[in-house]
């Protein structure tokens, strides 16, 4: 049988450019580098976007997925769920482990993430309303 390479990925994102210039997105960089480092993950790509969590076409989440359809990463480490993706998170996470790639998610949601989810939930709202007025 042969031994597979863990290649792991990190996935960091914050939703603004005010939030990455706060350094918010290297932080939450670094601490998922920390993590993989504790635990012995060698890490072959960090990744890190600036967008809604609610927007699929953000450069990195697509970066992302090739390297999982391509099977190139079979760990992926995330700080909270939201910040992969803001809903479907189980569906994505199944699509990723039936790919090889197994998604860590190495804590909960703290009161910035509640902050920012009530920002998603207020622009979703928004955006909704906008289309009916279309109609």
């Amino acid at each position: 049988n042969e031994i597979q390479q863990t290649s792991c990925a990190t996935y960091a994102r914050v939703s603004s450019n005010e939030q990455k210039q706060k350094g918010d997105l290297d932080r939450q960089s670094q601490r998922l580098s920390e993590y993989c480092a504790k635990h012995n993950l060698m890490v072959s790509h960090i990744i890190k976007d600036v967008g809604s969590g609610l927007n699929d076409n953000r450069s990195g989440f697509v970066k992302l997925t090739d390297l999982v359809i391509n099977r190139k990463i079979n760990k992926l480490v995330v700080e909270h769920k939201d910040r992969l993706t803001r809903f479907q998170f189980k569906f994505i996470k199944k699509m990723f482990e039936s790919y090889g790639c197994e998604v860590i998610v190495i804590n909960g949601m703290d009161v910035s993430d509640t902050e920012e989810l009530a920002a998603d939930m207020m622009s979703l709202l928004a955006s909704f309303s906008g289309k009916l007025k279309n109609k």
